[in-house]
């Protein structure tokens, strides 16, 4: 996290004098430095953002001058998720990590600071840190340094990266039904690995054409959610008991569903690396 102090008072050159002595006492200077201080307390910042190999942003509000150093060397993108429904701010935010560099930042901004703990909770997920949280004008903010997940040895290793979704609900439910691969796209979007087992009426969702007849007004329709799902990597499954009850032949599946029995089932719970939600 980016080590914030508040010197209201002090101005230039007890300012200037003030931030290297800070700069100079980090733990890790690579966190970046925000001072919080009184107008004409920012003069000469930018002598210092360059002895020290930082980029210098400064804001004013409110009676103060914030001075925010961050490192040249900590390529940033920025993100403004303002007006995205849950959970499109954290599918958009874990996406992005996958396919930035080890040592990248990524700034989301929103509207909304309840967004921000959703976004810092998939950040911490997929081993990536938070450097900063703060406001900038109307915007929540948090910047966000991507990291490889270390996976420890021995007991410490159960991280449990696997999400095994049970849908005993059929078409009939339709906010459980979108639960289900909502909660799946968010959690690929993490990195997880995602199984989802329908048994008892959760076997009709996953018939062919079945899901296309449900359409929430806020999301797309049911069955291309469904097929995003499979195509990022998720392992559908159909109860074969429950398919046989109902007249569902393997044939009927949806692309990309596959029959199982209960072994499979009982298997999966048993697997103390699964996450198990039930829907």
């Amino acid at each position: 996290m980016a080590k914030k102090v508040k010197a209201p008072g002090i101005y230039a050159p007890g300012s200037i004098i003030l931030t290297e002595n800070i700069i100079k006492n980090m733990d890790d200077p690579d966190e970046g430095l925000i001072m919080e201080l009184s107008p004409g307390g920012e003069t000469g910042m930018d002598k210092v953002a360059a002895k020290y190999g930082y980029s210098l942003e400064i804001s004013t509000s409110d009676n103060m001058v914030t001075s925010r150093m961050m490192p040249l060397n900590k390529k940033t993108e920025e993100i403004d998720v303002s007006g995205e429904t849950c959970p499109g701010p954290a599918i958009i935010v874990g996406e992005m990590l996958s396919g930035m560099p080890s040592g990248d930042r990524l700034m989301v901004k929103t509207l909304s600071s309840d967004t921000l703990d959703d976004i810092a909770m998939v950040a911490r997920s997929m081993g990536s840190k938070i450097v900063e949280k703060g406001v900038i004008g109307d915007r929540n903010y948090v910047i966000i340094e991507k990291a490889e997940k270390i996976q420890a040895d021995g007991a410490a290793a159960l991280n449990k990266d696997s999400v095994l979704i049970v849908q005993s609900n059929g078409i009939g439910n339709a906010e459980r039904a979108y639960a289900t691969f909502i909660f799946s796209k968010v959690a690929l979007s993490m990195g997880k690995k995602v199984i989802i087992f329908t048994l008892m009426d959760g076997v009709s969702l996953v018939k062919k054409g079945n899901a296309a007849i449900v359409k929430h007004p806020d999301f797309e329709r049911l069955d291309k959610l469904m097929g995003d799902v499979v195509k990022a990597g998720a392992t559908i499954y159909a109860c074969e008991l429950s398919a046989k009850f109902r007249g569902i032949k393997p044939s009927d599946l949806a692309e990309g569903v596959k029959m199982a029995g209960a072994a499979t089932y009982l298997e999966l719970l048993s697997d103390p690396g699964n996450v198990i939600v039930n829907f």
